[in-house]
């Protein structure tokens, strides 16, 4: 549940922030004519999402056995991918966004209505195509809980994320954001490195990457890892309560690289004192 909810809350927040703009810039322009044009797109990008869910959900039907391991292995490990070009995208882009929204929809207006269209289904199905993705990998790992949990937790997230843009709009860029992008780029990172470690467990099991070293350390124990609090750090963390070495050197390695990669973006925005 709370990783169906973390995604959802990332994902959803970006997808009603952009279509926020959208129509902010709409407004300014006096095109709300176009308003149509961008309930359209949502609605269009939803529904290729579903279809997406559906078509991959086919997919892995057709794999059993060690087949089965290794497609989820690259599941995950696609998704481990997609959320690191998200922190990196929104790292790269999350200040000059609304500037880039706005020479967007300037350049589609003049292609009326169908370019809106357009513009706001890829952007809104990016987010969905991720979605699946995310909560594919999340499943996987088997820290989604049943599809009650996790439907519970998609609903709560999307509508939070839903409720803060809202906010956000409503009080006028008062909001202060950069501990809400912060906090969820790590937490991102800390699922993606979980889930990358995941995909190499998998294929720890099927041969395709040695092991080097079997339980690395056995905490199962104390904390196990399939349900209460282990469960929970298992998708904020990915937490592993006795790992091989593979998949200890995969996830710090993952995890160095990435928050040192962060942390070399945040010290070169500091001011240089005299």
């Amino acid at each position: 549940m709370a990783g169906s909810f973390l995604i959802m809350l990332r994902e959803g927040f970006e997808a009603a922030l952009i279509v926020g703009i959208i129509l902010a810039v709409l407004a300014q322009l006096g095109r709300t004519e176009y308003v149509r044009h961008v309930a359209w797109g949502v609605g269009a990008a939803a529904v290729a999402s579903v279809l997406f869910a559906l078509f991959a959900d086919g997919v892995a039907d057709l794999f059993s056995g060690a087949g089965q391991e290794v497609l989820n292995g690259f599941v995950l490990a696609v998704a481990a991918l997609m959320i690191t070009y998200v922190v990196v995208w929104v790292r790269n882009t999350r200040q000059g966004l609304r500037a880039e929204l706005s020479r967007r929809v300037h350049d589609t207006v003049a292609s009326r209505g169908i370019g809106v269209f357009v513009l706001v289904f890829l952007t809104v199905f990016r987010e969905g195509f991720e979605t699946v993705l995310f909560l594919w990998g999340i499943a996987i790992s088997g820290g989604g809980g049943n599809p009650a949990a996790m439907l519970t937790g998609g609903v709560l997230g999307l509508a939070s994320a839903v409720g803060i843009a809202w906010a956000l709009f409503a009080g006028g860029r008062r909001i202060p954001m950069t501990l809400f992008f912060n906090a969820t780029m790590v937490l991102l990172v800390l699922l993606a490195a979980g889930m990358l470690s995941g995909a190499a467990g998998l294929w720890v099991a099927v041969d395709w990457l040695p092991a080097l070293a079997y339980n690395v350390w056995d905490l199962r124990a104390i904390l196990p890892e399939d349900g209460g609090l282990g469960a929970l750090f298992g998708i904020l963390f990915g937490y592993n309560a006795n790992p091989t070495l593979m998949e200890v050197l995969v996830y710090g390695g993952y995890l160095g690289a990435v928050l040192a990669w962060l942390g070399s973006g945040l010290l070169r925005r500091k001011p240089v004192s005299a």
